[in-house]
């Protein structure tokens, strides 16, 4: 599993927000700040944050003051959900759905298979487990 440049840099600038504290709409953090802060083209950091305001992980305020802050506490959002919103696989195999599920027509005659569900679900279970507080 390898991590695409999308959710590296997503990731990174929601640990940047953690660490500004930036978790209401009364501590939020501008998109230039953190592009400059992370070395981040803004117009990619834009993109980036939109994908996550649809998730329902940031939100943001408008004007003068304005910036992005997280909907929720650090420890209350999943790395599986920030890896959902920003359009990352968590899968691992093809022949293994997401939870562990197989979606193959040959798992009968397969011995991998059993071994390929447990990676898969321990990947999925460690990701639901790791919350934004845990990269900080």
């Amino acid at each position: 599993m390898k991590f695409s440049r999308s959710t590296t840099y997503g990731l990174r600038a929601l640990a940047n927000l953690v660490l500004a504290g930036a978790d209401d709409n009364q501590k939020v953090k501008s998109l230039k700040i953190i592009a400059e802060e992370e070395k981040i083209s803004l117009k990619f950091l834009e993109k980036l944050f939109s994908r996550l305001k649809k998730a329902g992980i940031v939100n943001s305020t408008r004007g003068i003051n304005g910036g992005y802050y997280l909907t929720n506490k650090p420890e209350n959002i999943t790395l599986f959900k920030v890896l959902e919103a920003l359009g990352e696989s968590v899968i691992v195999f093809q022949c293994i759905k997401e939870e562990g599920d197989i979606k193959c027509d040959n798992s009968s005659k397969c011995g991998a298979v059993p071994v390929l569900q447990k990676v898969q679900k321990a990947i999925t279970e460690s990701l639901k487990g790791m919350t934004l507080k845990d990269i900080v």
